[in-house]
């Protein structure tokens, strides 16, 4: 099958544990996609809220690490800057990998280095994570865009970068949708009606990302699928994934895993077991070319008219 995830943290966790992409012990490895005939993966370089002062030393060592994975396995892993990058990567057998930043801060206040960023093939900015930075405010603390949040959402379409509002505020969000007139991702996150976590959204939210031609990749993180009295199964998976259908917004709708930065449900261990999701989920009633837009397709044409 095929299968394309908006939101991995695996670099991070290859970083620290000193494993290697090929069969690593984490959630993502070439090992756990040999199930997939295609696979698209973005890979986020993730900045911790507690990295004030070297937010941006912590983002070049996260990308000189990816880069090294790129070197290291030029016949398994492509990163794409282009459509045809992307077309490319699936032809020939290659994880078809795409670079995003999980948290602005990575900036460290500095509108220039979106050049870089774009320079060095990032696409995709989550602007904050659960704090405060110097963009705004997470989901945890709640609050408007800063000024230089306001600048920086102003000026991505500039550098080809788009905002992901996975983490962001209500306000923030709302701010986006303000300032910003083309499709917005929320890379992971779930739906707020079914689990009530602040990181979830609300079903305004998914309508807007919808129709501007976003998208929003569903969370496998227990804490954001799960509510506290509900039983850890792939069930959760299908009510998260039934009440974005039921607002309309199936063509928005793709997974962000949160693979390697979270506790995923027990069925849903690593990327091996998305097969089994998938097959879940058809068994459950939902049409096979809607779960084929879901797991692949949805992604597929969005970054094919975004790269």
């Amino acid at each position: 099958m095929d299968f394309f995830d908006l939101h991995c943290d695996t670099v991070v966790q290859l970083m620290k544990s000193g494993q290697d992409l090929a069969a690593s012990a984490g959630h993502v490895s070439f090992s756990k996609a040999a199930g997939l005939r295609r696979w698209g993966q973005v890979f986020a370089l993730f900045i911790h809220d507690n990295q004030a002062g070297d937010a941006y030393g912590c983002y070049c060592r996260e990308r000189d690490f990816f880069q090294s994975i790129l070197r290291k396995y030029p016949e398994k892993i492509l990163q794409c800057r282009t459509p045809d990058d992307m077309e490319d990567a699936f032809a020939s057998g290659k994880c078809a990998a795409i670079l995003s930043v999980e948290n602005g801060s990575a900036l460290e206040g500095r509108l220039d280095r979106l050049q870089e960023l774009a320079q060095d093939g990032v696409k995709l900015l989550t602007l904050t994570w659960f704090g405060e930075n110097e963009l705004g405010y997470g989901s945890a603390e709640g609050g408007a865009l800063k000024p230089f949040g306001r600048q920086v959402v102003e000026a991505l379409p500039e550098y080809g970068i788009i905002p992901d509002i996975s983490h962001l505020s209500d306000e923030g969000v709302s701010d986006v949708f303000s300032l910003y007139s083309g499709p917005v991702l929320a890379s992971h996150s779930n739906a707020r009606k079914i689990t009530g976590h602040c990181r979830n959204l609300t079903d305004r939210q998914i309508q807007e990302i919808s129709r501007r031609g976003g998208l929003i990749g569903v969370n496998l993180y227990t804490d954001f699928l799960l509510g506290p009295r509900e039983v850890d199964s792939m069930d959760a998976v299908y009510r998260h994934v039934n009440h974005f259908l039921e607002l309309g917004a199936g063509q928005a709708l793709s997974f962000g895993t949160d693979f390697d930065g979270s506790i995923p449900i027990r069925e849903v261990a690593d990327l091996s077991h998305i097969p089994a999701l998938y097959h879940y989920l058809l068994q459950k009633g939902i049409d096979e070319k809607i779960l084929q837009g879901i797991f692949f397709e949805n992604a597929r044409r969005f970054w094919l008219r975004t790269l």
